[in-house]
């Protein structure tokens, strides 16, 4: 029985998008009753639309249709799987009213339910309005006893809009939604929540701001409502108005992190971890401009992943550390620097993130060309253009294209060029110093592009280091080959190309240290598997995890260029000395009880995992996917003691004169 449906995303807007959608809308008028214990939905529902002819309607296979009605008279529609037709007659408005129900995990459940927003009836390739009342048996629930206060446990349920109205009675939760901004159906989310409220003043009115938490997850209501308002505020000088009533944070059951308009669903384990109050859930409250009021055209490209990257994942990291931004920037560098030519695309060919290939373009490179785009205009100029998009398309759908206009508006700059590049191709520059030379007052150089094809349009940061100081100079670049003659106010000690990381480019030689994505983005890549049966059963499990391709051994007469070795300490030490390959680094050599790390032989990249058990084949399979960027993982008793990356081994475009 299909009850959740197909949800595309994890820690992105989910994608359910205005642009499979015509124009028309029908507003929806329903009451819904939910037993979670049952578990099940009784809906009553009307329809009110425009239209004729034979019409679907979308509806859940997991309901079974119990009255239809078509302007007051019954009718009995044509029913296939997920779909449901009406003929509506003559082109006019109608309403349509309908009784369903539904029953079935893992629709519903004691500690938490979230269903697919095709539990509600809808017709096919339109948005949707809604007033919905509902009601929830506040017991039995899954961790307290019901007191009949809505901020004490018992069950709730939450669809988007703006609440009209809760109440708390006679055993029963009940409460009302609106929504008039013409949107895709509404998604219903159920759960055993305490409820926390925060009141956010505007100038254009108040936001309520909420926690539905689970029993264990209360303690943390205050500080994930201060936090929520801070970043809400923050992106209304940054952006423009927020543009729904209010923004809740759901804890569910599985660990994920989703984002619907006003509202993020996320794990209640995910919830609970330090960090994400200031990682995920700004990137989260900023979804709510980008990728809901401001829907993607996904035929051209989906802009808002990266988008959201960059102001809230790079904003924050610049916000809370010195140099949090370069940081930022050189992980997407590093993984840009793992993903294999075949695997890479334009940025208009992304639509979502389907694998970690297309995790490193969409978000990673489309932050990039935002920075770029700041670098180029500056900041008041690119918040403007920020701005002003945002304004150009409120509760509309946006493309590459609009964003262009924007920028392109506000800078009085043609634009052309820059999108060409760096939207509609794929790739990316090789930057190398040629020929430069220092005088007293001057320095002589020639950059190239290295790569295939045309060349990028680049403004270069060039930093130069003197007797006095540092000079910060850049140069606009837009051939292959380019010869430059820089004034110094002293002769030059070094000069340094892109010092901070401000160009999108493949690192060279001794910039990117080897890292997770080296092997788990090789479709080629092979595996070693060490000590007994079982545990190398374990470790092809590992592998198949890690791996977005076919598992295959490793051929010894056909060396891989990407290869992991799995396997118990003491045989994989043993196979790494009669194969002459490096020792584990010393400082996680004899770390914890489980240990994975990354390793250069000569073109060949290695990722090496060992563990003495099944429990740390486990573990190390459990969170290695979360660590592709780092260069290493430490693991003791089921726990991440340590991770990093690995040190650069050398300056690229860096010249040192005599």
């Amino acid at each position: 029985m299909r009850i959740w449906g197909t949800i595309f995303a994890v820690w992105g807007v989910l994608l359910w998008s205005a642009a499979s959608f015509a124009a028309d809308t029908a507003h929806h008028v329903a009451k819904v009753h939910i037993d979670p214990a049952k578990p099940g939905l009784l809906v009553n529902a009307t329809v009110e639309l425009k239209g004729g002819g034979a019409t679907d309607f979308r509806l859940s296979t997991a309901m079974t249709l119990d009255t239809v009605t078509l302007n007051g008279k019954p009718v009995s529609p044509l029913r296939r799987k997920g779909v449901f037709t009406i003929d509506l007659g003559a082109n006019a408005s109608h309403t349509v009213a309908l009784t369903y129900q539904g029953t079935g995990e893992p629709f519903l459940g004691l500690e938490g339910g979230f269903v697919d927003n095709d539990w509600l009836a809808h017709p096919e390739g339109r948005l949707a309005t809604w007033s919905i009342e509902g009601q929830i048996p506040t017991t039995p629930k899954a961790d307290d006893e019901d007191t009949g206060d809505k901020n004490v446990g018992g069950q709730k349920f939450i669809v988007p809009g703006k609440l009209m109205f809760e109440t708390t009675s006679d055993g029963h939760y009940r409460a009302g939604y609106q929504n008039f901004n013409a949107s895709a159906p509404p998604v219903l989310i159920t759960g055993p929540f305490q409820i926390g409220e925060k009141i956010l003043k505007s100038d254009q009115g108040d936001v309520r701001i909420r926690t539905y938490f689970h029993k264990e997850l209360a303690g943390l209501s205050d500080t994930y409502l201060e936090d929520t308002a801070r970043y809400i505020a923050y992106y209304i000088g940054k952006i423009g108005p927020y543009p729904y009533p209010g923004f809740a944070v759901i804890s569910g059951p599985a660990p994920v992190g989703w984002g619907l308009p006003g509202m993020t669903y996320m794990g209640r384990r995910v919830l609970a971890l330090p960090f994400i109050r200031f990682t995920s859930l700004p990137h989260e409250v900023l979804h709510n401009w980008w990728g809901n009021a401001v829907e993607v055209d996904y035929a051209t490209g989906n802009w808002a992943e990266g988008l959201t990257t960059y102001q809230a994942d790079h904003a924050m990291a610049e916000r809370m550390r010195a140099g949090g931004g370069r940081e930022k920037r050189l992980e997407w560098l590093r993984n840009y620097a793992a993903l294999p030519s075949e695997r890479d695309q334009p940025l208009t060919e992304f639509r979502a993130k389907t694998h970690d290939a297309s995790q490193v373009v969409g978000y990673g490179k489309t932050a990039f060309v935002f920075h770029m785009l700041k670098q180029k205009l500056g900041e008041a100029v690119f918040d403007k253009a920020i701005q002003r998009f945002n304004r150009d398309n409120h509760m509309g759908i946006a493309g590459w294209k609009d964003v262009r206009t924007a920028f392109e508006a506000e800078s009085g700059q043609e634009l052309g060029s820059f999108f060409y590049a760096w939207v509609e191709k794929s790739g990316a520059p090789v930057l190398k110093i040629r020929d430069a030379k220092a005088t007293e007052r001057e320095i002589t150089l020639t950059v190239e592009q290295d790569q295939r094809g045309t060349p990028y349009p680049l403004h270069l940061p060039i930093s130069v280091e003197t007797a006095k100081g540092t000079e910060r100079h850049v140069v606009k670049m837009n051939k292959k080959r380019q010869h430059f003659t820089i004034a110094t106010k002293t002769k030059a000690q070094a000069l340094r190309l892109d010092p901070d990381l401000d160009v999108f480019r493949r690192l060279g030689p001794g910039e990117a240290p080897p890292i997770l994505r080296d092997v788990t983005l090789d479709s080629d890549a092979k595996l070693v598997t060490l000590g007994s049966m079982e545990m190398r059963a374990y470790a092809r499990e590992l592998a198949g995890r890690l791996l977005q391709a076919r598992l295959r051994m490793q051929d010894p007469a056909d060396p891989a260029k990407s290869v992991i070795i799995a396997g118990p300490k003491a045989f994989v030490r043993e196979h790494l000395d009669r194969s002459g390959l490096l020792p584990p680094p010393k400082a996680i050599a004899d770390q914890g009880d489980a240990r994975a790390w990354t390793a250069r032989n000569g073109e060949q990249t290695l990722l090496i995992v060992e563990a003495e058990n099944a429990e740390g084949f486990a573990a190390l399979t459990r969170v290695l996917p979360h660590y592709k960027r780092r260069s290493f993982v430490v693991m003791e008793l089921g726990k991440t003691v340590d991770k990093g990356t690995w040190n650069p081994t050398g300056e690229a475009l860096t010249v040192k004169f005599d």
